[in-house]
């Protein structure tokens, strides 16, 4: 039987509720994403840094055996391998931050570690928690019970430490002593394994003699089942225990263990929810200044702390309000004003993730705002507007229509807003450029004139519709079509005199390569024109492209915008 991970946080949510709160064992897995490599990459650099100490290995015989390969160096070669990635790597990875939240929250009382770095400690400092740190490779294991929780059990040793246990032989004499301490573990509290494969020490035979069935044991891996695990003894002992041993499949540390986090209500942790509230708690154990020479420092920070504690982070760790409100049943009991600061939250970091190009990234975050408020309009027109710019970088009529349905939506919420109908008048006029549809062409029109009406002075959607209506009139090849969208320039023109790129392209159409010209030249002189690659593209100067005066206007755009990006 296996769990969902809504399931795994209910049972620690009892277990905590029976003060037998969950024991992790963690194992390389966890740590691979603070870039602290696999028992495999080990050794795949072993063979590249000491090919002589390792020289009669068999290579494909015992490609996996990493307690071999680190028996074959000596113990100053093995901190040599090990000093770049356990002790000068600071990183720190979210499977730890999300552990040490289930730890601070009471969720978890120990974990008992394979691994030699510190992120865990480190990760759990960072959140103002300072768990009791034990090094089982030197410190007596029959004396357990004097461990203070919540705690961090180096079961092989630290990086830091005098002792680190990395051979077959060295495990296993180290596990004949953990004897007690195993099996007291798992006779008292439930526990979870991750990161762990049970393939690289001698701990995993000690595990399946001690466990007893006294409590549930959760075991985790990247393999979608237990039928493919590679560990036949592990495969076996889950089997064997199959009503109180389960195995969860597929499974990502990090993603994982930010999702049960998130499941108690334990994610984001303080410092990136509100950071200014988290300082000023951390520096209350701090004793006040001694000196009386008017420059209390610590009561000038926790004073500025306090004020910025106060302010609605929503302005600006919007991040944190999407964690904290994922759907519309945590948004309940809130005020109209709370959930449209929520839902504004949720629109700054869709525009954020568009904003680097992440267009169905932030699709999603659209998608999860709305199914909290369908009528918010902010989102539902924003979330039109980038559907429609991705609809034309891919060509897919699918997300057109989706925009459009948005717009729609958007419509009968403020049907005077004339920026929801310009912007829709521009995604139809878009597609219609696509599929060369007549239809389409003649609904742009409409939301066009309706835009004009509301904002008859507005040149952008001028320009926009004369250039809309000259592509359905070069279609059609219609005269009427070319003097309205004439008209649009004209009138766009009165209002922005310096902006003549357009009118230049209708007179490229109409093969008026003089007018053309000069309507070109006042755009350079005035600094109106488009990019060089955007004239480039327009089809509407094909017809002067091979003009001499072009070719070199273009090459003197193209060093301009070339010495703008240098400086």
């Amino acid at each position: 039987m296996s769990f969902t991970v809504q399931e795994v946080a209910q049972l620690l949510k009892q277990a905590k509720e029976n003060e037998k709160p969950y024991v992790f064992f963690t194992g390389a897995g966890c740590s691979v994403r603070a870039d602290v490599p696999t028992a495999t990459e080990f050794i795949q650099e072993i063979c590249k840094k000491f090919p002589i100490q390792v020289k009669n290995i068999d290579p494909e015989k015992d490609k996996y055996n990493y307690g071999k390969y680190m028996s074959a160096l000596d113990k100053s070669e093995r901190r040599e391998l090990l000093k770049p990635h356990i002790i000068d790597n600071k990183k720190i990875n979210w499977a730890h931050i999300a552990l040490a939240c289930l730890m601070q929250g009471g969720y978890i009382q120990r974990v008992l570690t394979f691994n030699f770095d510190s992120i865990l400690s480190r990760a759990c400092n960072l959140l103002g928690l300072h768990p009791s740190i034990y090094d089982f490779a030197t410190a007596n294991p029959h004396l357990y019970h004097l461990i203070n929780d919540p705690s961090i059990v180096h079961l092989h040793g630290q990086g830091t430490g005098f002792v680190q246990l990395n051979t077959q032989e060295e495990t296993l004499k180290h596990t004949e002593q953990l004897g007690d301490f195993i099996a007291s573990t798992l006779n008292s509290n439930p526990s979870l394994f991750i990161g762990y494969s049970g393939n690289a020490d001698e701990f995993f035979p000690l595990l399946e003699k001690k466990y007893s069935e006294q409590h549930r044991l959760i075991w985790t891996g990247r393999k979608e089942n237990i039928d493919l695990l590679e560990v036949e003894p592990v495969k076996g002992f889950l089997k064997k225990n199959n009503n109180l041993t389960h195995y969860i499949g597929s499974i990502d540390a990090d993603d994982f263990l930010i999702q049960l986090a998130k499941e108690l209500e334990y994610f984001p942790p303080e410092l990136f929810s509100n950071p200014y509230r988290f300082l000023d708690q951390q520096l209350e154990n701090i004793q006040p200044y001694p000196l009386g020479d008017g420059l209390d420092i610590l009561e000038n920070l926790t004073g500025y702390l306090k004020e910025q504690a106060e302010k609605p982070l929503n302005k600006s760790l919007y991040t944190a309000v999407i964690h904290k409100y994922p759907n519309k049943e945590s948004t309940k009991g809130l005020t109209e004003k709370a959930i449209n600061d929520i839902m504004w939250a949720y629109d700054q970091q869709a525009h954020y993730l568009k904003s680097q190009d992440k267009f169905e990234e932030s699709h999603k975050v659209y998608d999860q705002a709305l199914a909290i408020s369908a009528r918010h309009y902010g989102c539902l027109h924003n979330y039109a507007l980038s559907l429609a710019t991705y609809a034309n970088i891919k060509s897919d009529q699918t997300l057109f229509e989706k925009a459009f349905d948005l717009n729609e939506q958007a419509f009968k919420l403020q049907p005077s807003n004339a920026d929801n109908l310009g912007n829709y008048a521009l995604a139809l006029s878009n597609l219609a450029r696509i599929n060369q549809d007549e239809l389409l062409f003649e609904k742009a029109f409409e939301q066009f004139q309706m835009t004009l009406k509301i904002l008859p002075n507005h040149a952008g959607y001028l320009n926009n519709y004369g250039v809309v209506l000259a592509d359905l009139a070069k279609l059609k090849n219609d005269e009427n079509l070319f003097n309205n969208a004439f008209e649009q320039y004209q009138s766009a023109l009165k209002i922005q005199p310096n902006h003549t790129y357009n009118l230049a392209c209708y007179y490229s159409i109409k093969n008026n390569k003089e007018l053309c010209k000069e309507n070109l030249l006042h755009a350079v002189d005035h600094n109106t024109l488009p990019s060089s690659e955007h004239l480039n593209e327009d089809k509407d100067l094909d017809n002067v492209r091979t003009e001499q005066w072009f070719i070199d206007l273009l090459e003197r755009l193209k060093e301009k915008e070339q010495k703008d990006e240098a400086a």
